[in-house]
């Protein structure tokens, strides 16, 4: 969800009125683009109940409401908690989605389960580790793979929660055109396989330019341990019940990722990166990348962050590859680059928040240039 507005209501709105209003714009918009019909169902109730509203209403500033109040039911359904409200949740009950309203049942559930779901809306995050925005990470990569071949990636990614994301490397990657033309990557060995629709007229750069990663570490304030079940299971819960194959994939990551679990600093971003910054290899492309994570970050956090780039590019050059919801209904892909006191930032793709399809739009066109943070 974008943090800006949500049909003309301020994201950091916390009266009834303003959740209510956030949960019409999740239903309506966010949810048919990421095809969830349970969702879209349950927020148009929530929004006009005023003992789920405030419940709602208790989640922080920072975090998204319709994402927190279904995860914490999700959750709980998950932990084994009984109740016919499983019967709507495909990922649960192994079936398809029972054919009735949902809403009724997730009402009796949420007030069932009222201080558990409070205590989680006002304790937990949304962590999610979508694993198909990788699709439209590696043609990023491989873009500055082409501008400096013999150099390979020095990565640190901002909210990367679990860290499965900065395994991207390790998974197949398969994208279709509408004509059914295939550009595949990886290793066809990954038991993680990810596929994109690709759209647009533009082909993808050259993805057998991805550079090699010589170094990579994430900075997240809640890092998820992925030997901790319930860790684990918030995980799950943040994925939405219709998306099964999602589930699926998420295991299956995790198990990868067991093998050679990755770097994560515990800590504030904005305090964590100098450092990494300072530490990582001079003779590698020092790459920053976020995927849906500046959101919960206040202004002030993002310029904070944007200044530590740009002062440690008077000693080498910074690239920061975004991916954030600046344009629902679709994500876009940009990369920034600071050198010294200058800074310029293109376009690189627009895509799906959930790594659906990509349509490369890169054509070498700044979109900014100065100096500064403007």
């Amino acid at each position: 969800m974008s943090p800006e507005v949500a049909e003309g209501v301020p994201y950091d709105d916390r009266s009834a009125a303003g959740v209510a209003q956030i949960f019409r714009y999740f239903g309506r918009i966010e949810a048919p683009q990421l095809d969830s019909p349970l969702y879209a169902e349950l927020c148009e109730g929530v929004a006009e109940d005023p003992e789920l509203l405030a419940i709602a209403v208790q989640t922080p500033v920072s975090q998204p409401p319709p994402n927190m109040l279904f995860a914490a039911a999700q959750y709980l359904l998950l932990g084994g908690a009984e109740h016919p409200l499983a019967a709507h949740y495909p990922a649960i009950s192994g079936a398809p989605r029972r054919d009735a309203p949902a809403f009724p049942a997730f009402r009796d559930f949420c007030l069932d389960h009222r201080d558990e779901i409070e205590s989680l809306v006002t304790t937990r995050m949304t962590q999610t580790n979508v694993l198909k925005r990788c699709v439209c990470l590696l043609p990023a990569f491989a873009t500055l793979g082409l501008e400096a071949p013999d150099r390979p990636l020095a990565l640190i990614e901002v909210g990367p929660s679990a860290g499965l994301n900065m395994h991207w490397d390790r998974y197949q990657y398969d994208y279709a055109d509408v004509r059914g033309a295939h550009v595949t990557w990886g290793d066809p060995a990954s038991p993680v396989r990810l596929d994109a629709e690709l759209r647009g007229d533009l082909p993808l750069p050259d993805l057998t330019a991805a550079p090699r990663v010589a170094w990579r570490a994430g900075v997240d304030l809640n890092p998820i341990d992925l030997t901790d079940p319930d860790g684990v299971r918030w995980l799950r819960a943040l994925i939405w019940p219709e998306h099964v194959e999602r589930h699926a994939r998420l295991a299956t990551a995790i198990e990868l990722a067991r093998e050679r679990p990755p770097r994560i600093v515990t800590g504030d971003a904005v305090e964590e990166l100098p450092a990494l910054l300072d530490e990582a290899p001079r003779d590698a492309q020092l790459c920053v990348y976020a995927t849906h994570a500046l959101y919960q970050f206040s202004r002030d956090a993002r310029v904070a962050l944007y200044a530590a780039m740009q002062r440690a590019s008077r000693l080498r050059p910074v690239a920061f590859l975004s991916m954030e919801g600046t344009r629902p209904p679709h994500s876009e892909l940009m990369l920034t680059r600071y050198r010294g006191d200058e800074r310029t930032t293109r376009k690189l793709a627009d895509c799906n928040p959930h790594g659906w399809w990509v349509e490369w739009i890169a054509d070498d066109r700044p979109r900014g240039y100065g100096s500064g943070l403007a």
